[in-house]
């Protein structure tokens, strides 16, 4: 894969992470003000997949930046 194949699968992965941080915080509050407690833990479950979805996404954008010999900020947060 070639230097600017990879950057644009960095700008991917930003955008992919975000929309999992997103989905997490919809299904956390989705938690928050369901009444039943199936519909709440079926939110939490979800919240909790996106939670790790991001975690690997994460992982793979710092092994990908540290591989361009890029320098990693911080978290690297792309919300």
């Amino acid at each position: 894969m070639g230097g600017d194949a990879e950057k644009e699968i960095l700008k991917i992965l930003e955008t992919a992470m975000k929309r999992e941080i997103d989905a997490e915080k919809l299904y956390r509050r989705g938690a928050e003000i369901a009444v039943r407690p199936e519909v709440k833990k079926m939110f939490i479950k979800l919240a909790d997949e996106e939670k790790k979805h991001e975690k690997v996404l994460r992982d793979f954008y710092r092994e990908t930046k540290k591989r361009l010999g890029l320098k990693i900020f911080g978290e690297d947060d792309p919300s």
